[in-house]
Parts: structure tokens; C-alpha cells; sequence
């Protein structure tokens, strides 16, 4: 059996798991905590074969081998995660740990943190991330997002051309669609916090909320930030840049409306821009601008006695029937409608966290450092978006 070979698919397979818990809401929740219970203990077996090997190999298998933190603690999968847990969140404050949490902290550590050298996140830890990243910017919800080590290239739909009729017996032509396809690297991501000493005193699970809360808000606001204005030049791209024109650019009369600098948003301004979307895009598609563009543009329109152009309902607006997500990331008198789901991100370092004493010396602080390493680009050139702008001269 080749162990790195199989240790590999069982943490892609992890991460595919991760994504349907936070993608998908009819998941089977049982299936999948099974699977995830079997996986582990699979882990952990493979782990310790491994170590057993190396020490075969140097030469060193003498008296017993390098324990295995279930084997050594005798404690099912769940018990273990529970203790990584608390020495990763211990080791952060700067507390000592137990002897049951050394050994589980220094077996899993180091180990599963793909392409990096910083201790991996309990998983529980991590969904309390990721579920709060969605919360602050819930159009992450919308976009295709992945956890891939390293750089990823993902193929999408390009030219997809209508069936036909056929007549019998005649020869096939085959359909000219083609196939297009999105190349992701990374980008560092970070947000530094500086901390009270307090800090190190405070429960765990107090502890545990304060980073997740201050972490993953900031970086969640900066990923959703590239989302709408990312260039795709030396940062992540955007859907500024998923236009028809080159480089993925927006045009006049194709895919975007400008509004004269002193004019005001029309009626037909929105109908017309709602038409410029490509087939096929207004079934996922939603409205983004910023709450001032919003009620100073739009929102004057609404008139249900003449048509239902504006609407509100379940404590949410819709323009033409498609929900309005409100983002701070947009400037005034600009929007964009289209479907997110052609914009493609990919993490290939999930967030981590580290601590340092030395760098808050002065303040008597403690500074802890949140990173991830991430990339996003659209898929231009599909119509998949729409762009309205206000000229400025």
C-alpha cells in the first residue's frame, strides 16, 4: 500500500466533506459524520505504520515505537479531536498542557497542515471559521469556493451551443461547445491582532470565540473585497474584470449602463441592464451594491401601483424578482447583477494562527497572526455579469 498516496485522498476527501457541511443544506449530516469517524481512525492508523516504518528504515526499531496518540491515550477519535483541541487553543494562551494533550499535539500538529510549517486548526475550530466568514460575507455562499493544496486549475463551460433537430439516418455534426478554465494560485491573506495579556486567562471556549470573531471577520472582509474589486493583478480577481470586452472589461450597450454624471437612475436604465444578461445566468443571479446606492438610486423607482419593479419581502429587497445583497465593497452609484457562482476561489492554505510574546514586548501584549493563502478569479467573457457605473465628467 502506498501510505502517502492514501493519506492524501483521505485529506482531500476531508475537505470534500467540509464543503458539502458548509455547501450543501441537504446533506446527509449521519453518512457523512460516519464517514468522517472511519476516515480518522484509517489516519491514525496509517500514521502510526508510517512511524513504525521509519524507524525500521534508520535502523532504530529497538523497545516500543513512536506512540500514537490514540493508541497511547487508549481514546476513541472523538476524545482525541477534543484534546487537540484544547492544546491547540492552550498553546496559543501560552498555558501548559497536559501529558494526554502533549502527545495528541505533537502527533497531529505538524503532520496534516498541508504545505505549511504552522500547527492545523482543530477542526472544529475551522467550521466555526468558516461558518462565520459566511456570515459576515455571506456572497462567499454563492461563489464556487475550494480548499486545494496548491495551485488549482478549474475547466468551466465556455461556447455551449443549442441541441438540434436530427434527421434520420443523417450524419452527426458534433456541437461546437467548448471548454474554458480558471488557473488559481495564491495570495497571503492576513490580519495581525494585538492582544491584552488578558487573554491568556480567558476559558477556553471564551478564547476560541474572541479568535474566531476577530480573525475570521477581517479576512473575510478583505476576501470578500477582491471578490467585487480584485484586478487579478499581483491580488485575486474580481467580478470587476469578468466583463465581455478584453481583459475581461465591460462595454456600453453590451453589458453595461452608464448613467450620465448628472442624470438619475431611470426605469429603463434597469430593464435594460437586466436584459444585457446572458441566457441562462438570472436563475442563480442577484443584485450587489452598497445600501447608499441602493436607496438613492433605486429604491426612488419603487412604485407598486405602475409595476413591481422594486419589492420587498421577508425582510429582504428584490429588483426584478433577484435579491439585493448589500456590500460595503462597492463604490456609490455602481452595482453589478449576475450570478456568482462563475466567480471560482480556491484556499490553498486554510486560515491559520500563530502567536507571538515578543512582537507586543513593549505594549505587554501578545500579538496573534491570522493568515490563509487565497485566490479568485471569474470567468469573463460569458455575460455572466452586468455592470452598472455613473459617469464622472
Amino acid at each position: 500500500m502506498n501510505i502517502e498516496k492514501r493519506r492524501a485522498e483521505i485529506a482531500a476527501r476531508k475537505a470534500e466533506i467540509r464543503k458539502l457541511l458548509t455547501d450543501d443544506k441537504n446533506a446527509d449530516i449521519d453518512a457523512l459524520e460516519k464517514e468522517l469517524r472511519e476516515l480518522n481512525e484509517e489516519d491514525a492508523g496509517l500514521e502510526k505504520r508510517q512511524a513504525i516504518e521509519r524507524m525500521l528504515n534508520s535502523g532504530s526499531a529497538m523497545g516500543n515505537p513512536i506512540e500514537n496518540p490514540v493508541a497511547a491515550c487508549s481514546l476513541p477519535v472523538e476524545d482525541t479531536e477534543k484534546l487537540y483541541r484544547s492544546a491547540w487553543l492552550k498553546t496559543l494562551q501560552g498555558k501548559s498542557l497536559t501529558d494526554d494533550e502533549k502527545r495528541v499535539y505533537e502527533q497531529r500538529a505538524y503532520s496534516t497542515a498541508a504545505n505549511s510549517a504552522l500547527p492545523i486548526i482543530p477542526e472544529t475550530t475551522a467550521n466555526q471559521i468558516i461558518k462565520k466568514m459566511y456570515e459576515v460575507a455571506p456572497i462567499l455562499q454563492r461563489c464556487k469556493i475550494f480548499h486545494v493544496p496548491g495551485n488549482f486549475k478549474f475547466a468551466v463551460e465556455g461556447t455551449n451551443s443549442d441541441a438540434a433537430i436530427h434527421t434520420e439516418n443523417a450524419s452527426i455534426t458534433a456541437a461546437s461547445d467548448s471548454l474554458t478554465s480558471v488557473s488559481l494560485t495564491g495570495y497571503e491573506i492576513v490580519k495581525l491582532v494585538k492582544a491584552s495579556r488578558a487573554s491568556s486567562e480567558m476559558a477556553l471556549s471564551a478564547f476560541e470565540s474572541y479568535i474566531v470573531e476577530v480573525i475570521a471577520e477581517s479576512i473575510a472582509r478583505k476576501i470578500e473585497n477582491y471578490i467585487f474589486t480584485g484586478t487579478g493583478s499581483d491580488q485575486p480577481g474580481g467580478v470587476k474584470v469578468a466583463g465581455k470586452g478584453t481583459s475581461g472589461a465591460y462595454t456600453d450597450g453590451t453589458d453595461q449602463v452608464t448613467v450620465a454624471k448628472t442624470a438619475s437612475l431611470t426605469e429603463e436604465n434597469v430593464v435594460s441592464l437586466y436584459g444585457m444578461l446572458a441566457s441562462g445566468y438570472e436563475r442563480n443571479a442577484v443584485w450587489c451594491m452598497n445600501k447608499a446606492t441602493f436607496f438613492t438610486d433605486f429604491f426612488p423607482l419603487m412604485n407598486k401601483s405602475k409595476n413591481n419593479l422594486i419589492e420587498f419581502a421577508g425582510g429582504k429587497y428584490y429588483i426584478m424578482g433577484a435579491e439585493v445583497y448589500f456590500t460595503g465593497s462597492l463604490a456609490a452609484h455602481e452595482a453589478y447583477y449576475g450570478d456568482f457562482e462563475y466567480i471560482i476561489g480556491n484556499y490553498s492554505q486554510d486560515i491559520t494562527v500563530v502567536r507571538s510574546e515578543h512582537s507586543g514586548l513593549a505594549t505587554n501584549s501578545i500579538d496573534y497572526l491570522g493568515a490563509c493563502v487565497f485566490d479568485c478569479k471569474p470567468v469573463a467573457g460569458l455575460g455572466a455579469f452586468v455592470h452598472l457605473t455613473k459617469a464622472t465628467s
